[in-house]
This record gives structure tokens, C-alpha cells and sequence, in this order.
């Protein structure tokens, strides 16, 4: 996503989002449990054991004026992880 001169990808930082583009019209904020299976063996036995890790997650929805598509970027821990141009013009 282009914010004047700046180009929004892939990894930047909420940060560097918010410099190069503002505030966000609309945020949306949740946490995301990602699960981890490991299998443990010894002594004949088989197991299995699973963790879950909380990652937070937010969508920033933007804003850029009515002969535009609306933009949505999510962040993952605080990083851009998907940046999406949603089917509805802007106001």
C-alpha cells in the first residue's frame, strides 16, 4: 500500500505504518492462539503435547477519500503480516 511517497509492505512495524500513513479510520483489535504439537517418546511411550501461544493481532482500516478503496493492514505482534484492498470506496 502506497502513503505518499512511502510503500507499506510485509514486515514494517506498526510504527513505521503509522508514520508513513497516520491514524487509521478503524481499528480492530483481538488475540490469536496459534498451536504448537510436539511428540515426546521415551521409554516405550508415546506422546503428544501441545502449547498455545497468545499473539495479538490488529487491522487497521484506512480511509483514503471517496473516489478510493477503502485499505485494510493486519499486524501480527506488531508487524504487517497482510495488507488487503476491500471492495468498498471511502467517504
Amino acid at each position: 500500500m502506497r502513503c505518499g511517497d512511502k510503500l507499506v509492505v510485509v514486515g514494517d512495524s506498526m510504527a513505521a505504518v503509522r508514520a508513513y500513513c497516520g491514524r487509521p479510520a478503524q481499528v480492530q483489535r483481538s488475540v490469536s492462539v496459534s498451536a504448537t504439537t510436539t511428540r515426546v517418546r521415551g521409554r516405550g511411550i508415546s506422546q503428544s503435547h501441545t502449547a498455545g501461544a497468545a499473539v495479538p493481532v490488529e487491522t487497521w482500516t484506512y480511509n483514503r477519500g471517496p473516489r478510493k478503496l477503502l485499505m485494510s493492514i493486519r499486524f501480527a505482534n506488531g508487524q504487517v503480516v497482510a495488507i488487503k484492498t476491500l471492495h468498498a470506496y471511502g467517504y
